[in-house]
Order: C-alpha cells, then sequence, then structure tokens
C-alpha cells in the first residue's frame, strides 16, 4: 500500500527539515562530515573492510532520509575497491527504512543542492583514537584511503546518483532493492542498496526472516529522528532486532546519548561507550555486539523461544535453504528463455561462473520467444498477495531492465498502457481501485476517455486505468541481451543442443542425465548444482511434488495500417495490443489449457481479434483493425506457457516427496514450531510458473532465487515469499488432505 511522504522546508542553510519532526535530516555544518565521524568511524568501516574475509559486507540503517549516509558510504566503498582491488570483499549491501520517503522531486532538489555544493568532496579521514578503542589490537596501515583521490570516484558517484533518482522507489510499502554494478572500470564493485519503506520494527521484522533467521548485519547506522521527537522509532523492539540481525563482532554507532537508547542497547548484549559528538554535540554512543552476553541472553531466554515462534511468517515447512557449498562452484542453469538468462547474467554479474544449457540451437525459442509483449502489472482492488507480488515484480523489474539497457541494449518502450473500461464490470473495477487508492499516482491513475485518446494518439472512447511506467519489451532481444551482457564478464559459458533427461541429487553434485543433440547419444556429467528454468520442459520432472499447468498461446503480429500507426501506448483488456515496432502490432493471446501443439490456428486468429474488437466497439478504427484480420502479410505464433494451479510463479529448492511424510500431521493444525524443517533435493533449485507473466515477474522471481542461493537476504516479507515456495502445494494438500491432482 501507499505511503504518505514526508513534508520538507529548508532553512537558511538550504539543510532539508522534516515538518512533521521538526528536526534537520543532517548537520548544518556539514552533513559528509557529520557521516564520517559518526557513522563511518563510529563503525570503524575502512578497517573492517581491510580485515574481513567475506565477500560482502552488511550495513543496516534506520531512517534513509535523503540518503546522503548511503551515498558517503558508497564512495568510500569505491575508495576501498579502487585501492584494493584484489580483495575478497568486492560487495557492500546497505539496508535502509523510512516511513516517510522524500517526494521525487524533493528528493531530486536535494541531490541537485549537492552537486552544486560539491558535497562529497570532502576528504574521508580515519579517526585513529575509535579504532583502537574498538579494536586496540589493530596495528593495520591505514594510509591507503588517504592516498586515493577523491576525483576518482566523482563520477562514479554521480552516476550512482543519477541511476538512483531516475529509478526513484514508488511511495509503496515494501522492501524495494536497487543494485548499482560497473560504477567502477578498475575493479569489481558491487552495490546492493534495499530500502525498506513503512515502519522501521516491522522492516526489521521481515527482514529476519528474510536472512533465514541468521545473523547478517556488520554494522548498524541508526539515524532516525532524536529519540525526543520520534520515540517511536526508538522502541524496545528495535534493539531486539538488532541483537538477532547482528553477526560476531558487529558494531553500531548513533549520534544520540540518550540514557535509554543506551541501557536498551546494553541490554540486548552489546558492549556500549560513550564518545565526544560531532560539532556542538556533547556525547554520541558507539558500541560492539558481545558473543558471551549474548549466549548468557539466549541461555536465559530459551525455554519462551519456542512459544514465541507461532506464526505463519515463522513456519519451518516454509523455511529456504542455500547451497551449503560455495567454494569452486560453477552454477548451471537448464532453460534459455528468460528465467534462465536473467537468473545466468545475474550470477555472472557477481563474478561466479555459471554455465546455461538448453535444448535447440538459439536462445529464446520457447515461450519467450514472441517478438512483442507487454510490460505491465495486473492490478485489481484488493491488497492480496497476488497484486502485492505483481506490483513489487513490476517496480523491481523496471529498475534491473533500465539497468541492464544501460549495460546492453535491447528492444523496449516505456509508452505507458491504459487498461480498457470496455464495458460495465470493468468500469465498476476501475472505480473501486479508485475509490481504494491503493497505488500511487505514478504507477496507476484513472484518465478519463478524452485523456486516454490523447495519450493514445488514438480515439479510445471509455474511461481507462493508465500506467505511466508500462510499455512494450522484445522477449529475445531481451534474452540475447541478458547472455550478451553474461557473457562480456568472461564468467558465462553457453552450451546448447542439450536436453536434460533426468537428474539425481548426490550428497555434494547432481548426476544429470543429457541428450546431446550434436552426437546423438545420451551423456552423464555431474554438476555442481542445478538450476530448473525450462518452462514446459520441466512437468515430467516435478510432477509428484509441484503440478505445473501447461497452457497454449497465440500471438498475432498485425500488420501496420495508417488507421492504427500512431498508437503510443499499450492497450490492455482480456489480452492486449501494442504500438506499431518494425511495422507490426502485437495482439494476443489465447489461453488453451493441456494443449501442447505450437501450429498456428485459424481460429485462434479469430478470437484474438473478436477478443479485442470488442474492448474498442465504440472505437472509430474498429472497422478499419476487423478489416486486417485477413491481411495476407500478417504472422501468427504460439508458444507453450508454463504455470501453477495458483497462478503465481515457483521459485525456490525443490521439495522432496518425503515431505509428505515427514509433514503428515499438517492437518492437524499445531504450533508451528512443532513440525520440523521438510526436506528439499540438495544443490536442485527451480524457477517457473511465469505463465503469460514473464516479463514483470522473472526479474524479481531471479533475484529471489540467486539471493537464496547465495544466502543473502531476500526482497520480499516472508508471507509473500510462502505463496511462492515450490512446497506450497504439499504443505495446502496435507492441510486439507487432499490431493491437488
Amino acid at each position: 500500500m501507499k505511503l504518505t511522504t514526508a513534508k520538507l522546508r529548508f532553512n537558511e542553510h538550504n539543510t532539508p527539515e522534516s515538518k512533521d519532526f521538526g528536526d534537520l535530516y543532517f548537520s548544518n555544518r556539514s552533513g559528509v562530515e557529520e557521516c564520517d565521524y559518526v557513522f563511518i568511524n563510529g563503525n570503524r568501516l575502512w578497517q573492517r573492510w581491510l580485515i574481513t574475509r567475506q565477500s560482502c559486507f552488511h550495513i543496516a540503517e534506520t531512517g534513509f532520509g535523503t540518503g546522503l549516509n548511503f551515498f558517503r558510504v558508497a564512495q568510500l566503498f569505491m575508495q576501498f575497491r579502487l585501492a584494493n582491488p584484489t580483495h575478497t570483499c568486492t560487495s557492500l549491501h546497505f539496508f535502509t527504512t523510512e516511513k516517510h520517503p522524500l517526494d521525487v522531486s524533493d528528493a531530486i532538489h536535494v541531490h541537485h543542492s549537492w552537486e552544486q555544493s560539491l558535497l562529497f568532496e570532502h576528504n574521508f579521514e580515519i579517526d585513529s583514537k575509535v579504532a583502537q578503542i574498538l579494536q586496540p589490537e589493530s596495528n593495520l596501515d591505514m594510509s591507503g584511503c588517504q592516498a586515493i583521490n577523491m576525483a576518482k570516484t566523482q563520477s562514479a558517484l554521480l552516476e550512482l546518483q543519477q541511476r538512483f533518482l531516475a529509478d526513484y522507489p514508488s511511495p509503496i510499502i515494501g522492501t524495494h532493492r536497487r543494485h548499482f554494478q560497473s560504477l567502477l572500470k578498475d575493479c569489481e564493485c558491487n552495490i546492493t542498496l534495499d530500502i525498506m519503506y513503512g515502519d522501521a520494527i516491522e522492516s526489521f521484522t521481515n527482514m529476519y526472516h528474510q536472512c533465514f533467521e541468521k545473523p547478517l548485519i556488520n554494522a548498524w547506522f541508526l539515524d532516525g529522528f532524536a529519540p525526543s521527537k520520534n520515540q517511536d522509532m526508538w522502541h524496545s523492539q528495535l534493539y531486539e532486532k538488532m541483537q538477532k540481525l547482528s553477526q560476531p563482532n558487529a558494531s553500531f554507532a548513533t549520534f544520540t546519548a540518550a540514557s535509554s537508547v543506551r541501557h536498551s542497547i546494553l541490554n540486548q548484549g552489546f558492549n556500549v561507550r560513550k564518545r565526544k559528538g560531532f560539532g556542538r554535540k556533547r556525547e554520541m554512543l558507539i558500541g560492539t555486539i558481545n558473543s558471551e552476553n549474548i549466549t548468557k541472553l539466549n541461555q536465559k531466554h530459551s525455554p519462551k523461544i519456542a512459544k514465541t515462534h507461532s506464526n505463519a511468517s515463522e513456519a519451518p515447512y516454509y523455511s529456504r535453504k542455500g547451497l551449503v557449498n560455495h567454494n569452486h562452484t560453477i552454477y548451471t542453469i537448464v532453460g534459455n528463455g528468460l528465467a534462465g538468462a536473467i537468473t545466468a547474467y545475474k550470477l555472472a554479474t557477481l563474478g561466479l561462473k555459471v554455465e546455461l544449457i538448453w535444448q535447440g540451437d538459439i536462445p529464446a525459442d520457447g515461450a519467450s520467444g514472441n517478438p512483442i509483449g507487454g510490460f505491465y502489472p495486473q492490478l485489481n482492488a484488493q491488497h492480496n498477495y497476488a497484486s502485492q507480488i505483481q506490483i513489487y515484480s513490476f517496480l523491481y523489474a523496471q529498475h534491473f531492465y533500465n539497468s541492464l539497457a544501460k549495460q546492453q541494449p535491447f528492444k523496449h518502450n516505456w509508452c505507458g498502457a491504459l487498461q480498457i473500461g470496455f464495458n460495465e464490470n470493468t468500469q465498476i473495477r476501475l472505480q473501486k481501485m479508485q475509490e481504494k487508492a491503493l497505488w500511487p499516482s505514478q504507477i496507476a491513475h484513472i484518465v478519463s476517455a478524452e485523456q486516454a485518446s490523447d495519450i493514445a494518439q488514438i480515439d479510445v472512447p471509455y474511461k481507462c486505468l493508465f500506467l505511466p511506467k508500462a510499455g512494450w519489451i522484445s522477449p529475445p532481444s531481451l534474452v540475447n541481451s541478458c547472455i550478451e551482457a553474461a557473457t562480456k564478464t568472461g564468467n558465462l559459458t553457453l552450451i546448447n543442443n542439450h536436453k536434460l533427461l533426468t537428474y539425481t541429487p548426490k550428497h555434494e553434485s547432481v548426476e544429470c542425465t543429457f541428450y546431446n543433440k550434436t552426437i546423438s547419444k545420451e551423456v552423464v556429467q555431474n554438476k555442481h548444482n542445478l538450476i530448473l528454468a525450462m518452462g514446459s520442459e520441466l512437468t515430467p520432472m516435478l510432477d509428484s511434488v509441484v503440478p505445473l499447468r501447461l497452457t497454449r498461446g497465440q500471438v498475432e503480429l498485425v500488420a501496420s495500417q495508417p488507421s492504427i500507426s500512431n498508437l503510443a501506448t499499450l492497450l490492455c483488456h482480456k489480452g492486449y495490443f501494442t504500438p506499431s515496432v518494425d511495422g507490426y502490432h502485437a495482439l494476443g493471446s489465447t489461453y488453451v489449457k493441456g494443449d501442447t501443439r505450437t501450429d498456428s490456428r485459424t481460429n485462434e486468429t479469430v478470437q484474438n481479434f473478436e477478443t479485442h474488437l470488442k474492448s474498442i466497439d465504440k472505437a472509430n478504427w474498429k472497422d478499419s483493425l476487423a478489416q486486417l484480420q485477413n491481411a495476407s502479410n500478417n504472422k501468427s505464433r504460439a508458444a507453450i506457457r508454463c504455470a501453477s494451479p495458483d497462478h503465481l510463479p515457483v521459485v525456490g529448492g525443490v521439495p522432496s516427496a518425503y515431505q509428505f511424510h515427514e509433514l503428515q500431521d499438517l492437518y492437524k493444525a499445531l504450533p508451528v514450531h512443532k513440525y520440523p524443517e521438510p526436506s528439499y533435493e540438495p544443490n536442485v533449485f527451480v524457477l517457473t510458473g511465469l505463465g503469460s507473466r514473464g516479463l514483470t515477474t522473472a526479474p524479481l522471481m531471479a533475484e529471489i532465487l540467486v539471493s537464496q542461493i547465495l544466502n543473502q537476504a531476500l526482497p520480499l516479507p516472508a508471507e509473500l515469499l510462502h505463496t511462492l515456495s515450490p512446497n506450497r502445494f504439499i504443505v495446502r494438500s496435507l492441510i486439507r488432505q487432499q490431493q491437488w491432482n
């Protein structure tokens, strides 16, 4: 659901101030110097980056505000990578919360003022006193940081800011993940930002489950508005989440020295110290987690722990396990469509070795092979799980596509989409959506018939729902773009003409049997792991644990004519009609359940035209389009889609059939902690069930899968992840004591 954005004013120093809380977002003296002093030095980040053996360093912040802390840390991390190009730590993951995000116009104003004031050209200096307080045994030479010329990261930081503002997160509750890669030409440097819009306590609670209930955070920035002005955020539950999410030796820093904050952090097992505050502020707090204190706390509260695990979000039967052993691993993906190509791209750009295998000659020869496809979310008037997954997928996909296009262009156009209110039922549905106001106007808003016609540049005589960020994409072009970008990393190997016949999980590998079409022979190969992204080919392999449904869909390519050539936006109803692309409009699509043939059929062409003609019955170009139905230069293409019974994607580890035994008492509705974590096929994962919504859902589903495999935080809250779990069908079947077939 949408959020209320912050109300700002700018004081005489041009420093933003919250009207709601009456507090500054950062110091009048210097926001950068304050960030360096309080948070970067307070957590001794440079020193800890030098000594860490982890590939990714995780920082969590309360209060994103203007984003100043994130951008300053990102700049410093880029300096670190330039100074240490062969260091193990190549990635930074920054988690932050915000209940009242800046309006995009205010964000642009703030960032523009930073550019004008050259805010980030301040040289970072390491505070050796803090380094010795928090790590007295350290004798590390910090001169490398001083030696880096700030100018080397200025252009990269400017590009990062521009990318962020171009894909500025819409004010919708939930996690908005942003990736910033290829910022430096001289070394690998991956930066990920998770902005968790909404209440901070709820955000970190969700994050706890999204991190597999394992400690992840290395450093904390406690930077909400002052406790005296924003008491809700500085709640005891915040410090409880800090303790649960903190890795051993995690640190924290905060500008405040309030006794309530100090005692609350102490009570959660942290060592806490006071130090001089920034500028005129007398004191601030810094500290580290104390493993011995945490052990004592856990022992003290252990009898209560089981009782707290009683809600569905903590159900062990929906747990997600990553890959156990990542040493010298090659990630094997089977499938050459959207799911496989995007997953391969994501893994390869993280510096991981990937092989992409498929049975045909060329990529995107199946359901992802339609020349043009509509890209838009399927919204409704209910704020249910399906609607939430659609909107989160759509928003993430647009960010992903924009980032990819900068590296490797592909055919697409964000021309917007009009969902046509062509009859009484759709008009009522649109009216309900308008009344509930679930979505910000930049995502979707109602327009009149006159406005719709202006947007479309063609007659649309109906009230419509307009989605400005939607558009069309060429799926084959997108798939090839992902493959080309992944190939450029040097981490991707392509293997065609190999059909996966069977696989058998072993203890540390997966034995795969392929049919090699080139030599007309079966071959057996052991893989470190296996990611199944084969769409319609998956059904026989998973039918005992995941029920998949196959549906034939035919799309028409209608040769453009003067009467329709001016169409400037995507038109949606029960199907879709695109603007002209390379001289053709895409018109689709049919849905024929259980039919797996891909021949072109005249009756489905008729069906596609009839469906669209009904949706534009009052438009002055209806007859012109009807006359094009039998044009000799039209084309048709049919493909087989793979979907699940609940029409939601399937992403995660492949469940073992042994779950039917392990979870056989689910129908008894016992407290969730009474049930075990069920078995999965080791080192085997699946991404499928995208149906006709792959352009919208594939990027986020691939991100979920990659994050799970790598044991990283997931980008959706627990209840939505459960609805995507591959074993949800086993769970439902056992609860209802009914077979799904």
